[in-house]
């Protein structure tokens, strides 16, 4: 037999019975089984089957269980022991009236766990699981697997609530559950704050279509009530839109009512300790470079760079690192971290950052500056401003501080423009961004690294604030003899020095040699000797080719 089937057996004979000798005696084998298995007394097993015969009642009380087990309320208190035994195993648990409420402290009875049920349907040990203390990363998990019941119909509304109060009660001191009770949300908002923020953490997904809201809000509520919510959503007339929670996605430069998004002062505020980091990485989002897939390569510098850049990176080793900031923060400095490479294209600006971020073990969050530009007032800047949000919450998430990098950034550290009459249009929005990014550089507690290709135009404002500075020259005879060396073996150390010699070319030039050398032998089986290496090294400059940034130390010919 199952053991549902004894339980059954046990609801039988209880109530031919009622709870006495003669019950006891007739339900032993059953009773032997489950109590066996829950490790609780006979009493405890007979009492605990009164519950379960009831579990789809939300609030079971004394009086229904004083019913079945044929006593009175009176003689019913001689096992409020029992009752309390089967709390402490966790099977049943108490309701308070008022759920969700600040108030809600009077006593309303009885459940049945869900996981207790799942586990007696499933024939499985019931092994209670811990919902005290949880991370916030395993709060949403508990509420997501939650939704996913609600929505396959393993538990109705009611329980649902139950659970999540329950949840709650345990866990007071979670952002997610102070922020519900200070903004007074309410059974009719929770649930929809709870799937935005599940999507957001469990999917990387930050818009919601109606269509897809609608869906889940029926799960939750049935039709009814999910119409009526999701009409208060569309005219703006909802709870949480009135409170600046949920707001209406932006698409072309208008509200979009038909798409929904969390505010960012509902991230900041109901997820400010949620490691969001850790889901960027599982979702392999572009715009986070982890340590792991930045390949090993060997940069060529002078000596005067390189021993700016050995300075860098000994600052950013994560021991170093965290020591500094801390003697600055005791003494009222600021502790971000700007740094600003500058020169000519491929002179290995973007490949020393990541080279960087590789040996000191960061994560790299590259701004798209492309993305941040928008046609439609008002749009560049806020997007400007939760890139910076954005990694604030990262650094704020605990763990090794990421590198925020911004790219071949001309275009936002050039000098400010003066306005027009108007004091609108792309120059103002140009001033804008650069505005909100020197405030943020005034308040960064990370590290940030920008690359240019031109100094003379720095606005004199970013220069203040950059506090480490190198400048990127071609490389000299020396360096670039190394470099055709690494990136061709096949060549002789007198060949390398006439190209160094013959060629003022950078790392990147030499990498588009390197290739066509590469593409050369693959195409007739021979290893390019001298003169088609000076042929190749001739069209680059006739060509006048953009060289890829940076340099890299794979031996393109064998």
């Amino acid at each position: 037999m199952k053991l549902l089937d004894h339980f059954e057996k046990i609801i039988e004979l209880i109530k031919e019975n009622g709870l006495n000798e003669t019950f006891l005696e007739k339900a032993k084998d059953h009773l032997d089984m489950t109590s066996s298995l829950l490790q609780i007394n006979h009493v405890q097993a007979a009492l605990f089957a009164m519950f379960l015969d009831r579990f789809e009642k939300n609030s079971i009380s004394t009086e229904s269980i004083a019913d079945a087990v044929k006593c009175s309320n009176i003689q019913l208190l001689r096992y409020m022991d029992d009752f309390e035994i089967l709390k402490q195993k966790k099977l049943i648990r108490t309701v308070k009236r008022g759920r969700f409420s600040s108030n809600g402290s009077n006593f309303g009875g009885y459940s049945v766990p869900l996981d207790v049920i799942k586990a007696i349907r499933s024939n499985t040990e019931y092994k209670h699981t811990a919902y005290d203390n949880l991370s916030p990363e395993e709060f949403f998990d508990c509420v997501r697997r939650l939704l996913d019941d609600l929505s396959e119909e393993n538990i109705d509304f009611e329980t649902w609530q139950i659970e999540i109060d329950y949840i709650f009660s345990l866990n007071k001191d979670l952002p997610f559950v102070r922020k519900q009770k200070e903004y007074d949300l309410g059974e009719g908002s929770i649930p929809i704050m709870l799937i935005f923020c599940c999507e957001l953490y469990k999917n990387d997904k930050e818009i919601m279509g109606e269509d897809e809201l609608r869906s889940e809000l029926i799960d939750i509520f049935g039709h009814r009530n999910a119409n009526e919510a999701m009409n208060r959503l569309e005219s703006g007339e909802h709870k949480l839109i009135d409170k600046g929670l949920i707001e209406f996605c932006c698409q072309n430069g208008m509200a979009d009512t038909e798409r929904y998004c969390l505010t960012q002062k509902a991230k900041d505020e109901f997820l400010s300790d949620l490691n969001l980091k850790v889901n960027t990485k599982k979702q392999k989002n572009k715009s986070v470079i982890r340590v792991e897939n930045i390949p090993v390569k060997k940069l060529f510098f002078n000596e005067k760079i390189r021993s700016r850049i050995s300075e860098l990176t000994d600052l950013l080793q994560e021991k170093n690192f965290s020591d500094v900031q801390k003697r600055l923060a005791e003494s009222g400095m600021r502790t971000g971290f700007a740094c600003l490479f500058s020169g000519s294209p491929g002179t290995g600006k973007t490949e020393t950052a990541y080279q960087i971020a590789r040996e000191t073990g960061r994560e790299i969050m590259l701004v798209d500056i492309a993305d941040t530009k928008s046609m439609w007032f008002g749009e560049s800047e806020k997007k400007i401003k939760a890139v910076f949000n954005r990694y604030r919450g990262i650094v704020r998430s605990g763990g090794i501080v990421p590198i925020l990098f911004f790219n071949e950034a001309d275009a936002i550290l050039g000098k400010r423009r003066e306005l027009s009459k108007s004091k609108s249009g792309p120059d103002q929005t140009e001033n804008a961004i650069q505005n909100i990014i020197l405030q943020e550089m005034e308040t960064l507690n990370g590290i940030l690294i920008a690359t240019t290709n031109m100094t003379v135009n720095l606005d004199k404002a970013f220069e203040r604030r950059f506090l480490y500075k190198i400048e990127f020259d071609k490389p000299d005879n020396d360096s670039k003899k190394q470099i055709w060396q690494n990136m061709i073996p096949a060549i002789s150390d007198i060949e390398a020095v006439r190209l160094a010699r013959e060629f003022d070319f950078s790392g990147g030039q030499i990498e588009n040699i390197a290739r066509k050398s590469t593409v050369s032998y693959i195409l007739k089986g021979a290893v390019p000797d001298l003169s088609v290496l000076e042929k190749f090294c001739r069209e680059e400059l006739l060509e006048k080719t953009v060289p890829r940034i940076g340099f890299c130390t794979e031996h393109i010919l064998a």
